[in-house]
């Protein structure tokens, strides 16, 4: 119960036990008693305590309305409202955990932790399993929009870390959609003009399109921990699962998205395997005209496709610093805009999950990234396989037991279950170069 329903149910009391008191006293000089003044004196006793709760509630109410007026717009690690959208994600793991562990309502959990923040009751739908208004996720306009604003935020926070969130793609969200198609323009036929002659017919032409369809892929972990680690970290557990998701997402996606696999229903294809060109980069990190040709091969591999209208490089660090000290005959830098994270004119986005062996020419403008807001579920009572790598059914087909498992209601243990549904796509074959090796 918050404050302001205290104050209420105080108020209510407090007139109730003056009703009383008057009905007692009319009683009184009705008909006097020594059992009718007692009770009188009872009830002015109950009266008494009845307005002091109320005006212990009312101190306190004031109190807080006054630390919000005076408290900056920012987003607050304990009670109160969030105003960050990422963290009324964080703030629904943090009360997901702490409910499963404590028994308590995930309801309480929240208004205890976060206070009565209605956003973050309203996206619990998208990001918890737990029992809420169903009506909330068909809400245009409310819940549906800041499910919306918390999946942007959590991109936004991911930015620092991860390469995607850099990257200028064409972004949607899954929202409840099983699947987004996403339609793109063809290499050909075009509707392009032609000059005709005074009284001459004009060409008829149509537009070729492509169709990519995205379709939610599971990116999931779960992490456990014994209970007693919890219940001496619960005041930093949603800065610690802030800070945790933010690293390890990042090198998970962006490993994947950079990666050869070619992709399949669990996994998008990555960048690698999708890159119509390849090439030589060997020596160019130590010569100025080996650099040059193969920038400007890549360059020009993608132009000739007709592309190229978002370019951006992508390359680890090292290979950044590289060109950066990199000297011209004279000595002076041979690509001193890389000062400015740019390259021949083409933005640059470094991470140190991209191999150091290559480099990426991705055009932007046809590479379609689609994502939602991450979900979480806590579990006090599962058995689960303790593998990072391969995990496996408990027990199989055969009856062979999965080692080493854990039940986690034996070892008093909890564990946090998240999952984020992503999927991307290049809309033409030709959006992705690669520079490879490099050295």
């Amino acid at each position: 119960m918050s404050i302001s329903d205290k104050v209420l149910a105080a108020e209510q009391a407090a007139t109730e036990a003056k009703d009383t008191l008057v009905e007692l006293t009319k009683a009184y000089e009705a008909e006097e008693s020594d059992e009718g003044l007692v009770a009188i004196e009872e009830q002015s006793e109950a009266v008494e305590k009845a307005t002091a709760q109320l005006e212990t509630y009312r101190k306190a109410e004031s109190a807080l309305a006054a630390k919000a007026v005076s408290a900056p717009a920012v987003v607050k690690s304990s009670q109160g409202q969030l105003q960050d959208p990422m963290d009324w994600i964080l703030a629904n793991a943090a009360a997901t955990l702490e409910s499963h562990i404590t028994k308590m309502p995930f309801g309480h959990i929240l208004e205890k932790r976060f206070g009565d923040d209605e956003r973050v009751k309203a996206v619990s739908p998208f990001v918890t399993k737990a029992a809420v208004d169903p009506a909330l996720t068909n809400v245009d306009g409310w819940a549906a929009e800041l499910t919306r604003e918390g999946y942007g935020a959590f991109m936004e926070l991911l930015q620092p870390e991860s390469i995607i969130p850099q990257l200028p793609l064409t972004r949607f969200d899954f929202g409840s959609n099983a699947s987004i198609k996403i339609p793109g323009r063809a290499a050909t036929p075009d509707m392009a003009g032609a000059f005709v002659g005074e009284g001459d017919p004009i060409p008829v032409k149509r537009a070729g399109l492509v169709t990519q369809t995205l379709t939610p892929k599971k990116l999931g972990v779960i992490g456990h921990f014994s209970q007693e680690l919890f219940e001496r970290s619960t005041p930093n557990i949603l800065a610690e699962i802030r800070r945790w998701m933010l690293e390890d997402t990042a090198i998970a996606l962006d490993t994947a998205f950079l990666s050869d696999f070619a992709g399949s229903a669990i996994q998008p294809p990555g960048m690698e395997n999708l890159a119509g060109t390849t090439v030589d980069g060997t020596g160019m990190l130590g010569d100025q005209a080996t650099a040059i040709a193969a920038l400007k091969a890549a360059i020009v591999a993608m132009t000739n496709n007709n592309m190229g209208r978002r370019p951006v490089w992508v390359m680890h660090p090292a290979n950044a610093f590289s060109l950066t000290m990199m000297q011209n005959a004279v000595g002076s830098p041979a690509f001193p805009e890389m000062a400015n994270n740019s390259l021949i004119g083409i933005p640059v986005v470094t991470s140190t999950t991209c191999p150091a062996d290559a480099i990426y020419l991705l055009d932007c403008a046809d590479i379609v990234f689609a994502g939602g807001a991450p979900r979480f579920l806590a579990s006090d009572v599962a058995s689960i396989h303790e593998e990072d790598t391969t995990p496996l059914p408990l027990v199989d087909g055969a009856g062979a037991p999965a080692a080493p498992t854990r039940s986690l209601y034996q070892t008093y243990s909890s564990a946090l279950r998240t999952v984020w549904m992503v999927d991307w796509a290049q809309l033409r074959d030709g959006s992705v170069v690669l520079i490879k090796p490099v050295s």
